[in-house]
């Protein structure tokens, strides 16, 4: 099956692994070049109405297969005997017996499979960590279908597992729905979810796509902060058929290059967001009318969403950039992409963009580029000087 077969109707679920297995492809390289071991944990595994009969459109299956290639690709490049171990827990039963079924299969991996709760797994799943040994790294994957399960004092062994990196689920579609819920407990699931109540002052009053912003941020920084996590940022995943954010996937780091790679999987999934959120509303409209449409998808698509929210998330990263180089005259490119590339669907090419218009305009030079250098670059410490 293709996969416009394999995720017809849940579109948002083919960017999610989209942007999971290009992010996978780099990341199990660049660490399996370093590190003896890599430890993959999925806490929310199922599979979920898997269409593929070997699990081709699960996130489980999906990231095995890209820590298998990169493993032989390791290994035949540079003669590196990297040892994949996995972590997979689900807590439904029918959902648990096929991803059973699945991880019996697989004969090259060490791979623990759990029935039951995130809460009830934690020190399983850690203690699971901490047998890779001293030269294994993990990558932890928390998707929930809800705002419920991953509470931030939940998860916080997890976030803490240093060396390691997280990928969260943020599921913005439910939890916009209920942020003003006058309803105490739904208040109180909130603040377990975020690790403190202070998200409602943060959130108290804005406009849909500000308070949005506002929760994702302050759910990024209070996990950043929990698991001692330098950099954090998220990318945007739309509802297939609507004009809104279904859920942002968050992603922590202790090193630039993860965003590097994690913005380069970004950068690519937007165009095939597009493209499936295209065929997507076709889809809808030759439904709802009884008949076909003359043109493709493509030609008939309105990005004006898309477009409209990338302006805003631009408009912010380079606010963010000029504030911090007039306020310090003299700030490290490193520091500048990282502030750029803290929002979604912004790229090291925007910024490069903005450097070039300012110092056309006369208001920026940098120093330490080499002679023949015309960009900036990250680790050879060059500096924007803001005149």
């Amino acid at each position: 099956m293709s996969n416009g077969e394999l995720y017809e109707g849940r579109e948002q679920t083919l960017v999610k692994h989209f942007i999971l297995q290009k992010y996978l492809e780099r990341f199990a390289c660049i660490v399996g070049s370093h590190w003896d071991v890599l430890t993959y944990v999925d806490c929310f595994s199922g599979p979920w109405n898997a269409r593929s009969e070997k699990f081709e459109d699960s996130s489980f299956a999906i990231a095995l297969k890209e820590l298998r290639n990169a493993r032989d690709a390791l290994d035949k490049q540079r003669g590196r005997n990297v040892q994949l171990r996995c972590f997979f827990l689900e807590k439904n039963r029918a959902a648990y017996a096929k991803l059973r079924e699945f991880a019996d299969d697989a004969t090259d991996a060490k791979i623990e499979t759990r029935n039951a709760t995130l809460e009830e797994s934690i020190p399983d799943i850690a203690d699971f960590v901490r047998r890779g040994g001293a030269k294994a790294f993990p990558f932890i994957f928390i998707d929930p279908t809800g705002w419920t399960g991953f509470e931030m004092e939940t998860i916080a062994p997890l976030l803490r597992l240093n060396p390691g990196e997280v990928l969260i689920n943020f599921m913005t579609g439910h939890i916009r729905r209920f942020l003003d819920s006058p309803d105490e407990e739904t208040q109180d699931s909130f603040k377990r979810l975020f690790g403190s109540g202070a998200f409602r002052a943060k959130v108290h009053g804005l406009a849909q796509l500000e308070r949005e912003d506002a929760a994702v941020e302050e759910y990024t920084r209070n996990a950043k902060g929990v698991g001692g996590f330098n950099f954090g940022c998220n990318a945007i995943v739309l509802h297939p058929e609507m004009d809104r954010t279904h859920f942002n996937l968050i992603y922590l780091t202790r090193n630039l290059k993860g965003i590097e790679v994690f913005k380069d999987a970004e950068k690519k999934a937007m165009e095939v967001q597009e493209t499936a959120r295209a065929e997507a509303q076709q889809r809808n409209r030759v439904a709802r009318k009884g008949q076909s449409e003359l043109f493709g998808s493509k030609e008939l698509h309105d990005s004006t969403h898309y477009e409209s929210l990338r302006e805003r998330y631009l408009t912010k990263a380079r606010d963010l950039v000029l504030q911090a180089l007039k306020s310090k005259s003299r700030l490290l490119y490193d520091d500048a992409w990282t502030l750029a590339l803290s929002k979604p669907v912004v790229w090291e090419s925007d910024l490069k963009q903005w450097i070039e218009d300012w110092k056309q305009a006369g208001h920026l030079e940098v120093a330490g580029m080499k002679p023949r250098q015309r960009m900036p670059h990250r680790n050879e410490q060059n500096y924007l000087i803001w005149k």
